[in-house]
């Protein structure tokens, strides 16, 4: 285990100067207009169907999804003040890893979406891969996992991977479609987050970066590189689980 992790990540609130519930619902109001830009379409139609969020923070996501009418979303973290300033919140926030989390519930329990952002990158490979189990084993059938990730594609993909003494891991398109194969899920969507469009001012930005991007990416090709699919130094995924398998009405023959 790395030892900054546990030495950071239960000191979140004092890092982020999240010392007051005011404070925080502040900067969670602030992120909704971009949680809708993220999630666009993603989000469950039924408004009462379980979720799970893993890494909550003071519950940043649990408020946007409580503020867009979903009334059965828990989170987990294992920072036990941001927690409680999630708590304070009325939000839905406990203090557990997820091994001991799910460990806890019923094991017939399932959840419709579960949210991992900006999470997966702070494991390593080894630790990663029972975590996901896991998660994949408590989805729903047609369920679905939501995830944001360090995007390796992105021209600023080192800034993306060492911006955080923490980070272990950061993921290609192709990585993470790989990652989610090897735990039965597949990729139903891949979005580049940045710049969200979410005022004149960063429409026009965004529409200005776009252009941008499609000559940077004509010169990289001239130059005989690949040009990035995504370009933000973070790439958002939705990964599904399939349908469960439609078992036959009867067995032998029916004359």
């Amino acid at each position: 285990m790395n030892p900054y992790r546990e030495a950071f990540y239960q000191r979140q609130a004092e890092w982020h100067g999240y010392d007051k519930p005011g404070f925080a619902e502040e900067k969670h109001t602030q992120r909704v207009r971009y949680y809708d830009w993220y999630t666009r379409d993603w989000l469950p139609r039924d408004k009462d169907v379980p979720i799970l969020d893993i890494a909550c923070g003071s519950g940043q996501f649990l408020y946007f999804l409580r503020e867009r009418g979903y009334t059965n979303a828990v989170g987990i973290d294992l920072d036990r003040a941001q927690v409680e300033i999630g708590r304070s919140l009325g939000l839905d926030c406990r203090c557990a890893t997820v091994s001991d989390f799910l460990a806890s519930e019923d094991p017939s329990k399932s959840y419709q979406l579960v949210t991992m952002l900006d999470i997966l990158e702070h494991f390593t490979r080894d630790e990663l891969f029972p975590i996901l189990e896991a998660v994949a084993a408590r989805l729903a059938p047609g369920g679905r996992l939501m995830v944001s990730v360090p995007n390796a594609d992105s021209p600023h993909a080192a800034r993306a991977i060492y911006a955080d003494i923490t980070h272990e891991i950061a993921f290609t398109p192709t990585s993470l479609n790989e990652l989610f194969f090897c735990h039965g899920l597949k990729v139903a969507g891949m979005r580049d987050p940045w710049p969200a469009p979410v005022s004149p001012v960063l429409r026009a930005y965004r529409a200005m970066s776009t252009i941008t991007r499609k000559m940077e990416g004509l010169r990289l090709r001239l130059l005989g590189f690949d040009s990035p699919q995504y370009w933000s130094s973070v790439v958002w995924a939705l990964a599904e689980k399939p349908q469960a398998k439609l078992q036959a009405a009867g067995s032998g023959d029916r004359r």
